[in-house]
């Protein structure tokens, strides 16, 4: 008996807009292409930021109605939650 295990089922997964999405660019998630239109269209490099997200995407060269995807968190703190005392 042999078993099989898939790249895509040993990587994390996230939740944007109820699409789950890898975190992992080795193996990313094949989704079709219409995903683009909850995500919003990519800019020059193929980037999305999406629910705090920046979700990559790279169009398929062989099935053109699919992409590939992959996201990463975006970091939280931000600087303009600094205050300085002097």
């Amino acid at each position: 008996m042999s078993v099989r295990i898939r790249a895509e089922e040993l990587v994390d997964h996230v939740n944007i807009r109820g699409t789950h999405v890898s975190t992992s660019m080795v193996a990313p998630s094949r989704l079709h292409v219409s995903v683009v239109k909850s995500f919003g269209m990519p800019g020059r490099n193929g980037n999305v930021i999406c629910d705090n997200h920046t979700v990559y995407i790279r169009y398929d060269i062989n099935t053109p109605d699919r992409v590939h995807v992959w996201a990463c968190q975006n970091d939280s703190t931000s600087d303009d939650n600094v205050c300085v005392i002097l």
